[in-house]
């Protein structure tokens, strides 16, 4: 058996509505461009088991020694929406849509995050081809293996976000709620 990702895109949240100030606390955290005026937003997770990586260990020199040589990393999306509570409900219903969009960007992304993290050259010095390591760096490479898995979800999802939320699209969405709204 060889080093596989196994993937799990989660379930679909349903909106979480909370102050305006959380909105926009979160979508900083996500790094949303328009984050000072958000008025929904949605917050992936993903989240990494190492658990199912198996390694071997050798002495070389006097020196304990690992590598990874087979295996499962497990990877969990876990999503939030989070939506405005000085909003309409009619708002509310258009903005959750929206941020549905999101979800499924997320979830499309979770399908891509093999490939991303076979193709991740100091990830593949850990579980493709993987080196030998001292026994006393374990810690560090699972740190790596979590902060490099870590930015590549990052990189696809704020890729995804500044896609999604541009300008025109918020323009469309504050038009349909003056349309279907009345506000």
């Amino acid at each position: 058996m060889s080093f596989q990702v196994n993937v799990n895109t989660g379930t679909k949240p349903s909106p979480r509505i909370v102050a305006a100030n959380i909105v926009v606390q979160h979508a900083r955290s996500t790094g949303n461009p328009n984050a000072s005026q958000a008025l929904a937003v949605t917050v992936p997770t993903c989240r990494v088991d190492q658990t199912g990586l198996q390694y071997e260990q050798r002495r070389s020199s006097g020196q304990l020694e690992f590598r990874f040589k087979t295996g499962i990393l497990r990877l969990t999306l876990r999503q939030s929406i989070f939506i405005a509570n000085s909003l309409s409900n009619c708002a509310q219903n258009i903005w959750a849509k929206h941020e549905q969009d999101h979800v499924l960007d997320n979830q499309q992304i979770m399908n891509r995050m093999e490939r991303a993290i076979k193709a991740d050259r100091t990830l593949q010095s850990i579980l493709i081809t993987p080196q030998w390591r001292p026994r006393r760096a374990f810690n560090t490479v699972q740190e790596t293996i979590q902060s490099s898995v870590g930015t590549i979800f990052r990189d696809f999802t704020t890729a995804a976000v500044r896609s999604r939320d541009t300008a025109t699209a918020y323009a469309s969405i504050r038009d349909r709620i003056r349309r279907q709204c009345g506000s």
